[in-house]
């Protein structure tokens, strides 16, 4: 199944409420399926009707969460990443939300744990796969849009492994979620618009 773009607010996957997408977003959505072909990160699916992650980038990108996946490394991660004391970081987890603030601010919010994870943890990576100099091209929109097309690609929870499914939204909304069928956790979701 082809996943519909996810549009993201800072690092928070968020949907599009299912409204019709000016042309300048589908234009976006194809700049980054071609930048992340084009860096061997997605690849056709064997029959050729979707895309999925590259073999050598799903290792990657597994491997560094694995390694992030215990105590508080990938919020001393975040934190680093953003200038930020990891000792000021504040998370809250309640109804599919995992926020993590630091003071009044806001550093970021995800649908849980396990979405945060991937998401933080797909920066680095694509950075290590995708040119510098290309990255430096691409508009804002698409090119923070980069992690959360990935993390709707993933097969299994970045938290405690298991296997990955789509389900319908519970919220009302049209669309598809990405849920762990072991943990429990709503990695992403995404609207069909």
């Amino acid at each position: 199944m082809r996943v519909p773009p996810v549009r993201r607010d800072r690092r928070v996957v968020r949907t599009d409420g299912g409204e019709d997408r000016p042309e300048s977003e589908q234009t976006d959505a194809a700049t980054v399926e071609t930048v992340l072909r084009e860096a061997n990160v997605l690849e056709p699916t064997a029959d050729g009707t979707d895309l999925r992650l590259a073999e050598g980038f799903a290792e990657a990108w597994h491997e560094r969460m694995d390694q992030m996946r215990g105590g508080d490394r990938a919020l001393r991660w975040l934190a680093a990443s953003e200038g930020l004391d990891a000792d000021a970081l504040d998370v809250t987890e309640a109804d599919d939300r995992y926020v993590v603030a630091h003071g009044d601010e806001t550093v970021g919010a995800w649908h849980s744990r396990a979405g945060f994870l991937a998401a933080i943890v797909a920066e680095p990576t694509i950075r290590e796969w995708v040119d510098e100099a290309r990255l430096a091209r691409l508009p804002d929109a698409p090119r923070e849009e980069l992690a959360a097309r990935l993390v709707m690609c993933l097969e299994r929870c970045p938290t405690c492994d298991s296997a990955l499914a789509f389900e319908d939204r519970r919220d009302g909304e049209s669309g598809v979620a990405l849920r762990c069928r072991g943990c429990g956790a709503t990695v992403a979701v995404s609207s069909i618009a």
